[in-house]
């Protein structure tokens, strides 16, 4: 029954776009978060984690917050450098 409501509540509210420029950038970094997040854990992980000895608790929130925020930022750059690359057609009305 629990599985039913929560399909049905996201079904009715998550799949409304509520602005279309948060839509447009949290659906089209998701395929880019696919691909490249476990890169930047074992870059966080490096980098960040083990030289300060940060243990399991604190390391897991800052690996989440910050993975997500590079990918989101990394999909931002590379979105940015695609469309002056190749512009998109303009629309007519």
């Amino acid at each position: 029954m629990w599985v039913f409501f929560i399909t049905w509540v996201m079904h009715c509210v998550a799949n409304r776009r509520f602005n279309e420029t948060i839509y447009y950038y949290m659906a089209g970094s998701s395929l880019f978060a696919y691909l490249s997040h476990y890169f930047f854990i074992i870059v966080i992980a490096v980098m960040i984690i083990r030289p300060y000895k940060i243990t399991f608790i604190p390391a897991l929130v800052i690996e989440y917050f910050l993975t997500n925020a590079v990918v989101l930022v990394t999909f931002i750059i590379f979105d940015f450098l695609w469309k002056l690359v190749f512009p998109g057609k303009s629309k007519e009305k």
